[in-house]
């Protein structure tokens, strides 16, 4: 007889708590298991305390830019899908998830986006101290970003506090504990590194994670090791990379 849910889940919690890892350094495969789903809110699994509480927004500019965070793609994306949860890998200063939220209030749906970052910038950020856009924007004080307040300002001041989720930790670590707690998405948008590696991990790490008929999808299609991870990830899996405006996208079979 197979174990209950509850009981794998705690399973899996006891042996985290024992010093296991959980990581999964694989090759990709479809996953046929069939297993459960949480489909409550994700933030009071992460945030005891609400990560908007008391923040003084206003002491940050309005600044949302970022890179294709505008795209046509978003909006064609949550109508098609229609999502009842999206996990954002790379988040920056919020952009595209504010774009994502602003389609989802058009179609009435009370959607939540979880936005996974560090907030510590990619490589490219840290490599040109005279580049005021990328170097620039890390904002730091002291040595350290202030990215994650720039991104909390930014959700504030549109007003989707309520729907916009941070966790801010590596995309690894966040697929193992969206994983351990039986979280998936309907859409998962990668746009954290762009180095081959990192992106062919978090491609391994968040396919699983995709509800059936759902869509993996990116950014940075000429950045060559992001299109060298997704066509080395396809190649793997057998799922074919279709693409829409300046998205790439994996669909997983219903």
């Amino acid at each position: 007889m197979s174990l209950s849910r509850q009981m794998q889940s705690w399973i899996k919690g006891l042996a985290y708590h024992c010093g296991f890892s959980l990581r999964r350094l694989r090759a990709a495969k479809a996953n046929t298991s069939g297993g459960g789903d949480y489909t409550g809110r994700v933030r009071p699994l992460l945030h005891k305390v609400d990560p908007y509480e008391n923040f003084d927004w206003q002491t940050f500019p309005d600044n949302s830019s970022g890179w294709g965070s505008d795209s046509p793609a978003f909006a064609e994306l949550v109508t098609e899908i229609r999502p009842a949860r999206i996990i954002e890998v790379g988040t920056w200063k919020g952009g595209s998830a504010l774009t994502l939220a602003s389609q989802l209030e058009k179609l009435g749906l009370d959607t939540e986006i979880i936005c996974v970052d560090t907030w510590l910038g990619a490589l490219e950020m840290w490599t040109d101290q005279a580049d005021e856009e990328r170097f620039g924007s890390l904002g730091l004080r002291h040595g350290y970003p202030t990215l994650y307040y720039q991104f909390l300002a930014n959700v504030c001041r549109s007003g989707r506090q309520s729907r916009i989720t941070p966790f801010p930790i590596p995309s690894v670590t966040a697929a193992q504990w969206f994983s351990l707690h039986d979280v998936r998405a309907d859409l998962i948008y990668i746009d954290g590194s762009h180095e081959e590696e990192d992106v062919y991990q978090d491609l391994v790490s968040y396919w699983d994670l995709v509800r059936p008929g759902g869509v993996l999808f990116g950014d940075d299609w000429s950045w060559d090791g992001v299109r060298l991870a997704v066509e080395r990830f396809a190649r793997e899996s057998g799922f074919p990379i279709t693409h829409r405006h300046d998205k790439w996208e994996l669909r997983r079979p219903v």
